[in-house]
């Protein structure tokens, strides 16, 4: 039983909080890279600002800005959609 909670046991909340956060910042500068300008400049800096949060160790409140980001990056994506 220890040896099949080994593995799990090297990742750390912590780091696990900061991987999951690289993956979201990721997913989202590629989604920006394809959206309008204006709105992709506005997602990025939320995306800088909650990379920084999550650095500091706060998953949480770096969540509520990936959410943003995505928020700012979908009217770009609905209204594309619409044409």
């Amino acid at each position: 039983m220890l040896t099949a909670t080994l593995p799990f046991a090297a990742i750390t909340p912590a780091h696990a909080g900061t991987t999951q956060c690289a993956v979201q910042a990721e997913q989202l500068r590629t989604e920006a890279a394809s959206a309008n300008p204006q709105d992709a400049a506005k997602a990025l800096r939320s995306v800088k600002i909650a990379d920084k949060i999550c650095a500091e160790g706060n998953a949480h409140e770096a969540a509520k800005k990936f959410a943003l980001a995505r928020t700012q990056l979908a009217s770009t994506v609905q209204f594309a959609e619409r044409r």
